[in-house]
């Protein structure tokens, strides 16, 4: 919210008198606060507290059904931030000791003093204020993003590397770094190994590793766009390129680089380069070229590129982990679009170019077996695969061009997402019905909580009171009233039992509670509903 706006207030006190009395005392406005609502005892006022979420909440420490404490325990555990001040007609140490372990901010005596209670006001708006402020305050994010830029973006580049950052967050992320390799039309991924070149029994020293990166940043950040970083392994590097071309210039820079090192160092360096990639998000693959490069033993010089050591033609089909990871990630969590995008990518590497029958079939196979992965965790059936196609078999002759392939993933991508969306919302369904159930055979038991609940399903507060609510379109609290009221007219209908004895039957252990709460609903006291 903004300073500007005032904070919402609950107030709750069992004697409505009192209640007006303190809504008339205060100039709420002026101290920075309105009064949202009023409640009249400790369950009434957590319910309203789900719907209204006020800033703070000013409650009687004594009242029936459920005191102050109670309250400011039960709710803190479904409004956290919420701040709690107590109204106490005694000045008891022991509920002051309380007050204190459950963070209630203040502890007031009764009768209430006007001046008092706008100090206090202004104390806890001042507060309120002051934590707006400090998650606001960009210049402290700012300062605080700054002075850990460093590690983001080497943490960042590491895993660009090890293909571990989503493809369309890439971008973002390099932009929020200020890395301006983004900016290239070709990258290549470096890799740089070090021992001491008078004995390779001397490990590198910190100092030295510093002193190679400070070389290499100086020399390469003069004739491109080049980044830096640190892995376990050692330093490694991304190169940004314009064209082709340049590609001539960072050998020859890095040659240079080789033996600058040795001479001013003492450090000799073995410099591992892989293959030129066109798409930023392939510099997992350049990079794996590098790491390959660099563990060359016989190559002759320290600058070594792939492409020099590895003859074969490098531009094979391969379904590698990234595309897998890529595929499956966007059939369990992701939109249409990113599963469209997934399949396009995977498309990509076929369409437009010659590929041997055995070739895509081995790409089609690798799909098949991602796709089985999802299927058999899931306990889906097999036949899904299938489709146009009889059996596997059928797919692999079937299967002959980058269309054809497009139409099968696609049917298959799509029926197993459906299926997986149809499947969690089973499981919701589930976890309510289950709710729903343990409810209806515990609502006797007046000592029936939302951690009991949540304890038998195995799931957090925060969590089930969330789902409950947007499953069913009321609380927790408000559908096991409901419950218990429904029952009590049931019984009201059909015994003669004694309004205490049906309300002790209900889950209500206070008859008094229970009337309370029968005539808020129906308007009648339960004794004049059965006189009807």
């Amino acid at each position: 919210m903004l300073m500007s706006e005032k904070y919402k207030i609950l107030l709750v006190d069992d004697e409505a008198e009192v209640r007006q009395s303190i809504i008339k005392k205060i100039d709420w406005e002026k101290a920075g606060f309105r009064v949202v609502g009023d409640a009249e005892n400790g369950i009434d006022a957590l319910e309203k507290a789900e719907a209204l979420e006020p800033d703070l909440i000013l409650t009687d420490i004594r009242m029936p059904y459920m005191d102050g404490l109670e309250l400011a325990e039960n709710i803190t555990k479904v409004l956290p931030s919420v701040k709690i001040v107590i109204f106490s007609g005694f000045d008891d140490f022991e509920y002051a000791k309380q007050a204190i372990k459950l963070n209630i901010i203040e502890y007031i005596l009764k009768p209430i003093d006007a001046v008092e209670l706008t100090g206090i006001l202004e104390k806890i708006k001042a507060k309120l204020d002051e934590e707006i402020t400090v998650i606001k305050d960009m210049s402290n994010l700012k300062e605080n993003f700054e002075k850990n830029l460093p590690i983001l973006r080497e943490t960042f580049l590491g895993n660009l590397v090890k293909g571990k950052v989503e493809k369309d967050k890439i971008k973002e992320f390099m932009n929020d770094y200020n890395i301006d390799i983004i900016n290239g039309k070709f990258w290549t991924a470096i890799k740089v190994n070090m021992t001491v070149s008078s004995s390779e029994n001397i490990p590198v020293s910190i100092m030295q590793t510093m002193s190679v990166k400070k070389l290499l940043d100086s020399r390469l950040k003069d004739i491109g766009v080049w980044e830096c970083f640190h892995r376990p392994s050692g330093i490694c590097g991304i190169w940004a390129m314009q064209d082709r071309q340049s590609f001539l210039l960072l050998t020859n820079m890095l040659n240079d680089i080789c033996r600058e090192s040795i001479k001013l160092l003492d450090t000799h360096l073995k410099i591992g380069i892989g293959r030129i990639v066109s798409s930023i998000d392939e510099i997992s693959e350049s990079y794996s070229d590098a790491r390959e490069a660099v563990s060359y033993k016989n190559f002759i010089g320290d600058v070594v590129y792939i492409d020099e050591v590895e003859l074969t033609n490098r531009d094979f089909l391969k379904f590698d982990e990234n595309a897998e990871n890529d595929l499956i990630y966007a059939i369990k969590f992701g939109e249409e679009e990113n599963i469209l995008s997934s399949i396009e990518n995977i498309i990509s590497h076929i369409k437009g170019r010659e590929y041997s029958p055995m070739d895509i079939q081995t790409y089609v196979i690798s799909i098949i077996n991602a796709l089985i992965k999802i299927i058999q965790a899931n306990d889906f059936d097999n036949e899904i695969i299938f489709g146009e196609y009889e059996d596997f078999g059928s797919i692999m002759v079937g299967i002959k061009t980058a269309e054809d392939l497009e139409k099968w993933l696609s049917r298959v991508s799509f029926s197993i997402s459906a299926l997986l969306y149809k499947q969690r919302q089973g499981t919701t369904k589930s976890l309510i019905a289950k709710a729903k159930k343990y409810i209806e055979e515990n609502y006797q038991n007046s000592s029936l909580s939302l951690e009991m609940i949540c304890d038998y399903l195995h799931v957090s507060t925060a969590y089930f009171s969330t789902l409950f609510k947007k499953e069913m379109g009321e609380s927790y609290i408000s559908y096991l009233t409901g419950m218990r009221l429904e029952k009590a007219v049931e019984l009201l209908k059909t015994t003669d039992d004694k309004t205490y004895i049906i309300a002790s039957n209900v889950g209500y252990d206070e008859p008094n509670y229970f009337s309370y709460v029968f005539k808020k609903k129906y308007g009648v006291s339960p004794n004049k509903f059965r006189g009807k």
